[in-house]
Parts: structure tokens; sequence; C-alpha cells
């Protein structure tokens, strides 16, 4: 059997579409990559914020629901809170580090005044405004690749991205890795997950070999933060989960970049429920503080 697999075509993409390709090749299941051209590729240029949400997964998505490939394969952390309702998760491979980092000849706390850090995320931000309100922020679009060599072009003095991207390029750069109550990473941050159509049971059962159950429990718990409080890739909440055992750790953070709010979870139960706990205390500490999301 050949399952035939959509992703965007950026180096990155195939590298994880590669990733869960080896997953089934060692269950004895062919797969084939069927590329596709999204909003954000076309767009290239243009901040993330104008492009409106599932920049990076509609297209996609709509390959497999137009039955043209069988799975959508995308980082986690990409696909709205809300998933198409003929859509569902069939696997998520094990998680790798869901840190923030920085790439700068200093650590954070000993870069200097008025630089230019890249990134175009406004979680990151409104986090670097609130610790280092000196520093300058500026939009950087592209692929990794293509942001690191701004960076040694000297165009920035800095950039802030997510670990795994690094780990899965194979990259050796220096960077500073940024801990998680002042860079709460972004939901589903370091997971690759793998979307198909509700009724195909057939393929469903296939993924069911290959899933990391800890990682799909923690990240359905970082879901149900955003879904109850809003978020996504566009907002500037963070939340991070660890299973250990029976027990979550959570965390969630917010900043407008003048103030900050976080809030932490500890204790067993399943991912829904303490999810949307600790949703819940977020979403209480931000009406105290007058924040709407």
């Amino acid at each position: 059997m050949k399952i035939r697999i959509a992703a965007r075509g950026s180096k990155l993409s195939r590298i994880q579409v590669d990733m869960l390709g080896e997953k089934l090749k060692k269950i004895g299941i062919e797969y084939e990559i069927i590329n596709i051209k999204t909003k954000a590729d076309l767009f290239s240029t243009e901040p993330l914020s104008k492009l409106g949400k599932g920049v990076f997964e509609k297209e996609v998505n709509e390959a497999v629901l137009e039955g043209k490939a069988d799975i959508a394969v995308h980082s986690m952390k990409d696909i709205l809170s809300e998933i198409n309702p003929s859509l569902e998760i069939f696997a998520v491979l094990e998680r790798d580090p869901p840190y923030d980092i920085l790439i700068a000849e200093k650590n954070l706390d000993k870069l200097d005044s008025n630089i230019t850090i890249g990134t175009s995320s406004i979680r990151r931000k409104n986090f670097l405004k609130y610790i280092k309100p000196e520093i300058n922020t500026k939009d950087i679009r592209g692929n990794v690749d293509t942001r690191i060599r701004k960076y040694l072009s000297k165009e920035y003095q800095g950039l802030i991205l997510a670990e795994a991207s690094l780990k899965r390029l194979n990259m050796t750069m220096n960077y500073h890795r940024l801990n998680v109550y002042d860079f709460t990473p972004e939901a589903n941050q370091g997971i690759i997950v793998a979307l198909g159509r509700k009724k195909d049971e057939k393929i469903k059962e296939i993924f069911k070999e290959i899933n990391h159950k800890d990682t799909l429990d923690e990240a359905l718990a970082e879901r149900a933060v955003i879904s109850l409080v809003g978020g996504g890739c566009h907002s500037p909440i963070g939340v991070l989960f660890k299973k250990e055992g029976k027990e979550f750790y959570g965390i969630a953070s917010y900043s407008d970049g003048k103030k900050k709010i976080t809030v932490s979870i500890s204790k067993p139960g399943d991912p829904y429920t303490i999810g949307s706990e600790l949703g819940l205390l977020l979403k209480k500490e931000m009406k105290n503080e007058d924040i709407i999301p």
C-alpha cells in the first residue's frame, strides 16, 4: 500500500514528511509526496499577521478533502484550533524540543540596546518587548536558511526561531535556548501532525501504529487552552504542557509588551480537562488585568 502525503514544498516540510514516512516504512507502508503551494508560499514577503488564519495549511488540507492525497502533514503549531469537521488528527510524532531559541552573538541578558531582532511572531515580539523594551523587532519571512542568511549579512543582529526547525534541518548554528517562563512556546510547537479524512478508517488504523500518545496528549491539552482563550500563530499567547506518567505540567503566558501574565498547573487528568482548567486560569487573570484576547 502507498500513502499519498500532501505537504508544502519547502525543505523543512519535505524533511517533516520524510520523518513521518520513515515511521510508515517500518510498518511496511510506502508513501509519495504531493507538493502543495499555500497562501504563505505565494505571498512570502507579506507579514503573516496580514495573511489571515490557516495560511500554512488550507490548501494542503483541501488536497486531502478533494481526494488528491490521503494525508496532510503539518507543523502542528500551524494548524487552526478548529480543524475542518471532515478531517481528524490521525497521528503525531514524538515531540522535538518545543522551545524558542535566540540566534545572536550574546545571550538575552547581555544583548545591546537598540539592536534589531528578526521575528514575525506577535507572541515573540511581545515577550521580547516586555523583557527588553529597548530592543527593536522587525518582521522576517522566508525559510530558515533565508532568515539565517539575513542574520549573517548583518541585516538583523539576532533571530528568534523554533529550536525544532534547526534540529530537523540538521543546522549547527550556535544559539541560546530561551526559558519557558520568559518565552512560553506557541501551542504545539515541535510537533509534526498527520491529518486525514474521518471516513478513512483503514488509513486511520495504520496511523495508530505510529502515533506517539504522550505527545498527542500534550498537544490536545495545549489546544484546549487556545480554544478557550483564543489564540494561535497570530496571538501573543504561549502554552506548553509536559506529560510525565499520568501527570500534566502546564504553563500558559500572555503579554501585550507592557505587562505579562503567566499561570501554571500540575495535576493528573485527561488532556481536555487539564487544558481547559489552565485556560480558565489564564482567562481569569487576563480579565483581572482588563485584557481582552
